[in-house]
């Protein structure tokens, strides 16, 4: 495997995995929508650390596609 498919490769594993982290926030945010009303405060502290993980879990994910986006360029520049 070419340094260029092992970066492309990459790039849509960064990519399934943002896509996976995306739908764990809008489940986490539908399970609220669902529970509001009889959500206690651990519910409401899940919640809100879940949705810090995952959200931090997805700026890292953004952070080395974009890394990998500028890699194949980079790639791409030198042929």
């Amino acid at each position: 495997m070419s340094k260029n498919e092992s970066v492309k490769a990459s790039l849509e594993l960064y990519k399934g995995l943002i896509y996976l982290l995306i739908t764990g926030i809008f489940a986490i945010c539908g399970f609220f929508a669902n529970n509001y009303k009889s959500a206690d405060i651990l519910d409401l502290v899940f919640i809100v650390s879940s949705l810090l993980v995952l959200g931090s879990f997805l700026l890292f994910a953004f952070k080395k596609h974009y890394t990998k986006i500028k890699e194949l360029e980079n790639l791409k520049e030198r042929k």
